[in-house]
């Protein structure tokens, strides 16, 4: 489904810190935030993969405003 409006504001939120990672220590913090948001009242809407590792989860709070964990 798409978007019916334009977000205000994209946020993302960054646990894993900045290159280089430890690609499995790095989904496990964005795994954990992603459990820790949506207990809160968020969605998840999809994890982006680049090659097997986790890049980031797209999730909307709960007014349905899209931002990304990585």
């Amino acid at each position: 489904e798409g978007k019916t409006a334009k977000n205000r504001m994209h946020i993302d939120i960054r646990v894993a810190g900045e290159p280089p990672w430890d690609m499995a220590s790095r989904e496990e913090l964005i795994r954990a935030k992603v459990a820790v948001l949506a207990a809160a009242g968020g969605t998840v809407l999809r994890e982006e993969r680049y090659d097997e590792h986790l890049g980031h989860v797209v999730m909307l709070d709960p007014e349905g405003n899209e931002f990304c964990v990585a």
